[in-house]
């Protein structure tokens, strides 16, 4: 079975894209999947004078968990139309590692937001920046309006349509995954 690395990049523990991460997740029905949230990546903000002090030890485990995943979820949240601080701070700090960090496996890209256009805006800028960072993108989705097409209690989207495409990406990946 492959390991399946989902990665929040929302540092919020009551995230909606974390709600939108579980419905993923639900569709996916794999025990090997892991999922990655913030308690776990507590770490300084990146500079040159933070990297001379060493690398954080938890972004030598989250690169240890990355070179041993077989693919790739990540949901983040759209912050004026770019990706949140967190993840870029994340990006930034376990690409001086390698900058290559996904190693040429799939990636699946999710973000919502209570906005119409879900986040779709920064999940373009990702899918740009995706291949310079090694990933092979099989997907991005975004959801908007999460509060009118979302079941937070029972995670799943409400809207017939735009279930349909979400699973529809999701089986791209797991195909893509599976090849």
């Amino acid at each position: 079975m492959k390991k399946i690395l989902a990665l929040s990049g929302s540092n919020n523990p009551n995230s909606i894209n974390e709600k939108l991460m579980t419905a993923a997740l639900k569709e996916i029905h794999s025990p090997q999947t892991q999922r990655i949230t913030s308690p776990v990546l507590d770490v300084p903000l990146f500079s040159l004078q933070e990297e001379e002090k060493g690398l954080p030890k938890p972004i030598k485990l989250l690169f240890k968990e990355f070179a041993q995943a077989d693919g790739f979820i990540v949901a983040s949240p759209e912050h004026n139309g770019l990706p949140t601080a967190f993840l870029k701070n994340l990006i930034d700090w376990i690409s001086r590692i390698d900058q290559k960090f996904f190693g040429g496996k799939p990636v699946l890209l999710l973000s919502t937001s209570p906005g119409f256009n879900g986040g779709a805006s920064h999940l373009r800028v990702l899918e740009k920046l995706l291949p310079i960072w090694g990933g092979n993108l099989t997907g991005s989705y975004s959801l908007g309006s999460f509060n009118h097409n979302f079941d937070p209690i029972n995670h799943k989207i409400t809207n017939k349509e735009e279930a349909a495409k979400f699973q529809g990406v999701i089986q791209n990946f797991l195909q893509i995954l599976h090849s």
